[in-house]
């Protein structure tokens, strides 16, 4: 039997180090992101990172820079690295084609490009329509707008993580084990493989954060309560509309006060695991009315000032 597990995993440093020893015990590891024409020369050691990081949109600048680290490692280890991620393969071709002077009407619906264009197209758009609306006082719109965004995300997930399967199977040989890296919101990629692959091999999901929860004394913490909504979504779960009323107002409030950063102070090992599992804490205790007021009083404040309206709420 060949072992195969998915780490999930949020891309950020304090991750890294939990992330290691489970890469270390596989012999192939499939990384989350398309490939990249300079990835054997970063990782064999012939550029720098700063050459290889420096054409790419870097979301988080440390964890990429420590993550380079951690791949040379495991190539001077003889591990085999993969970078398969389709769906944003087939985005910057779309990207590419539209930058050549062709529009939405050139792509032929039947392919995976049209597939790809649709999805993005429809979770942007409903990303638009709740930044009208939370602009505006009509928090019900906004409610809605949170769903509609969570719906298409979902969808957007699940078209990603399908065609990440078909991917990562195809290049099974059915001798090596493999670690294949995703973030925890990647859920159905678990689903999709399981069906997926061919005899022979076994399938485990390990989410590499639980880890750092248990050192911090936490029993839950890694979904906020947009993912939360988006998961629901995820496996065609309809929750009661009050709950879903309830998981869209915290998370109004949640996105205000959780840090969007990458932590500089490496003092605390799991600092953004600490600081979501203290909004986490603050947003759950209330209720859809106390989300609405605390809202309207925090939207303009920055991240450090809601946070201690927040905190007081109720004290």
């Amino acid at each position: 039997m060949t072992n195969m597990t998915i780490a999930y995993a949020n891309h950020r440093p304090e991750t890294l180090p939990l992330s290691k020893p489970i890469m270390e015990a596989h012999e192939q590891i499939i990384l989350e992101e398309p490939p990249h024409p300079l990835f054997a020369e970063m990782v064999g050691g012939k550029i720098s990172t700063d050459e290889y990081l420096y054409d790419q949109d870097i979301e988080y600048p440390a964890f990429s820079h420590q993550q380079c680290d951690l791949l040379r490692s495991l190539f001077k280890a003889e591990k085999g690295l993969h970078q398969i991620e389709p769906y944003l393969d087939y985005l910057i071709e779309v990207q590419d084609f539209f930058a050549g002077g062709s529009g939405p009407d050139d792509l032929d619906r039947a392919t995976l490009h049209y597939q790809v264009y649709l999805s993005e197209k429809e979770a942007t758009r409903a990303l638009i329509d709740y930044y009208q609306a939370v602009r505006g006082e009509d928090f019900a719109l906004l409610i809605e707008s949170i769903k509609q965004f969570a719906l298409a995300d979902a969808a957007r997930f699940e078209l990603r993580d399908r065609l990440r399967a078909q991917a990562v199977v195809s290049r099974l040989d059915g001798h090596h084990s493999i670690c294949v890296e995703a973030g925890p919101m990647h859920l159905l990629l678990f689903h999709h493989l399981r069906r997926l692959m061919p005899p022979g091999w076994s399938i485990r999901p390990v989410f590499v954060e639980h880890q750092g929860l248990q050192a911090l004394g936490l029993k839950t913490g890694l979904y906020g309560p947009g993912d939360k909504l988006t998961v629901h979504y995820l496996f065609n779960r309809r929750l009661p509309r009050e709950l879903e009323d309830l998981l869209c107002a915290r998370t109004l409030v949640f996105m205000k006060i959780v840090r969007k950063e990458e932590f500089a102070d490496q003092q605390d090992p799991y600092p953004h695991l600490r600081d979501e599992a203290q909004a986490m804490a603050l947003v759950n205790r209330l209720s859809f009315s106390q989300c609405r007021k605390l809202f309207m009083e925090i939207r303009d404040k920055s991240e450090q000032e809601a946070l201690t309206l927040v905190s007081a709420h109720g004290v």
